[in-house]
């Protein structure tokens, strides 16, 4: 899955088992507690503050995933 993808995805997620799922699907999967964080971290990036401090959701895709 190219980075564009991964992003987008995980900028659309919902639950927790959806970022498992995703975790699964790109061969990188993720015990539940560590997509509990992650997942904490991703809603975090959505906020206008995290970004102009430099937190995105393509840099926790790249330090978690990869990619």
């Amino acid at each position: 899955m190219d980075e564009k993808t991964l992003v987008d995805k995980m900028g659309k997620l919902q639950t927790i088992e959806e970022l498992v799922d995703l975790s699964k699907e790109i061969g990188k999967p993720l015990s539940y507690n560590d997509a509990d964080r992650l997942f904490g971290r991703i809603n975090q990036c959505k906020n206008d503050a995290a970004e102009l401090s430099g937190d995105t959701i393509a840099k926790l895709a790249k330090e978690v995933f990869g990619i």
